[in-house]
């Protein structure tokens, strides 16, 4: 993001968060909002002066930008959410489009040009502090958004300095290992209950000259997910004790969650092309039975249901068999209102749709996640197998992101340093704890 027009682009440029793509998921990603009547608003947070038209019937225009990296999972619950709030409020058109990522974004804090809406990542990232902190986002408070649906921890998620400033997150997003349900059963694999049965399973796949899961290598985000899923199952107490200034990343625990990394890829594990191969393409390796599984984001579980195989999904199990899952809400209805906007009360009429059952349902029926307010119906059996497991424990990109500084942005050491290394071998787990060690700046006890 940014601060003083390219100075504030750069310092949030720096803090560029996991599009946990979904991020989910995360995430890539990578801890889960409501309608009521709303007072007038303005960018600061103070009343304006009385408009002659309530926003029900002033005809207004709302640019909103939407998820360009998750486009194919959104665009169609999407299509029916814009339609059901269409149908609402007729007298507000939406022009929405899949036109943010990182650097659209940034581009548009620059330039001071924000759309009207856009999606935001709460508080897994520094990014919607900081803009918070530049001037760019309105303040909601004074609308009174309803939040009885919502614990304590979804309402944090979207507050700066005590104040509201997104719609409110709904949904849980994690990393769980799909897996493909014929192969396990070809190979009298079943789903671990320990992480010694899930590495025997693994081997077995590559002796039957099966890739037992797809990587994509090339991709920042998505090569990082067996990491991100590995991290609570080994070193959670770790972890935050670290981000508590308890302890330290050089923790022997956080040494071995990059160590296993390591070792699936010394094994074989991840197969021979796994450096230059991307997203789609691991994604497309996984579905058509070249490879018996992906590690990736709930957020993505649609795009495998719809590939018609027959598939699992588990959470990986740590040595003991506790299943401790990566745990961070999701991004995809978690939306805030540009300070400019010339549309205060109209806008803040989306965010109040955001939040209400009606627009979570059609999401949750299209995408199938896994809901985090009880009166939200899970799609199917699928997303109840999501959401399997023992405990909800750190988010490492989180708990990095807590330990960075102005000098010295641990998490982005982390993907963009550590995880190239051990992906090629060039260090060891013990080595990369001790390089996130040395880049982090820990709490003053």
């Amino acid at each position: 993001m940014k601060r003083n027009r390219f100075v504030i682009a750069l310092g949030l440029l720096a803090m560029t968060g996991a599009v946990l793509q979904g991020c989910g998921g995360k995430d890539n990603g990578n801890g889960a909002s409501s309608p009521s009547a709303s007072p007038s608003a303005s960018a600061s947070g103070s009343a304006p002066a009385e408009s002659s038209q309530t926003p029900q019937e002033e005809n207004v225009t709302l640019k909103v930008w939407g998820d360009l990296g998750n486009q194919a999972v959104l665009e169609e619950p999407f299509k029916k959410i814009n339609a059901a709030f269409a149908a609402k409020y007729p007298n507000i058109k939406l022009e929405y489009d899949f036109a943010q990522n990182d650097q659209s974004l940034n581009v548009a804090l620059q330039a001071n040009e924000l759309p009207d809406l856009f999606w935001v990542q709460g508080d897994k990232t520094a990014k919607m502090g900081e803009m918070v902190k530049n001037g760019f986002l309105m303040d909601l408070t004074s609308y009174n958004l309803d939040m009885s649906r919502y614990s304590e921890s979804e309402k944090t998620y979207c507050t700066v300095d005590g104040k509201i400033y997104c719609s409110l997150p709904s949904f849980f997003d994690t990393n769980v290992v799909y897996y493909n349900k014929d192969l396990y059963e070809k190979n009298g694999i079943q789903a671990p209950t320990t992480w010694d049965e899930f590495v025997q399973g693994l081997d077995t796949l590559k002796a039957a000259g099966i890739t037992p899961i797809t990587l994509a290598g090339k991709s920042e985000w998505d090569r990082a997910w067996p990491i991100f899923a590995f991290a609570p199952a080994f070193s959670n107490t770790a972890l935050k004790a670290a981000q508590a200034g308890q302890g330290k990343l050089t923790d022997p625990t956080v040494a071995e969650t990059l160590q296993a990394f390591r070792d699936f890829v010394d094994k074989g594990y991840f197969g021979k092309d796994y450096l230059a191969q991307d997203y789609a393409a691991a994604q497309f390796a996984f579905t058509n039975g070249k490879a018996a599984a992906i590690i990736d984001g709930t957020w993505s579980n649609a795009t495998y249901v719809d590939s018609g195989m027959n598939l699992g999904r588990f959470s990986i199990p740590n040595k003991e068999g506790k299943k401790v899952v990566q745990s961070s809400y999701s991004n995809f209805m978690t939306y805030a209102v540009s300070a400019k906007t010339a549309h205060p009360d109209q806008a803040v009429k989306y965010i109040e749709f955001l939040n209400s059952l009606e627009a979570q349902q059609i999401l949750e029926d299209a995408v199938g996640l896994v809901p985090t307010l009880k009166d939200i119906t899970p799609k199917d059996e699928g997303v109840k197998e999501l959401a399997v497991f023992d405990e909800a424990g750190v988010n490492i990109y989180s708990v990095l992101t807590a330990l960075s500084s102005q000098e010295s942005n641990t998490a982005d050491v982390f993907m963009k340093d550590v995880i190239p290394k051990l992906m090629t071998s060039a260090i060891t787990g013990a080595e990369g704890a001790v390089i996130l060690d040395k880049a982090a700046t820990y709490p003053a006890q």
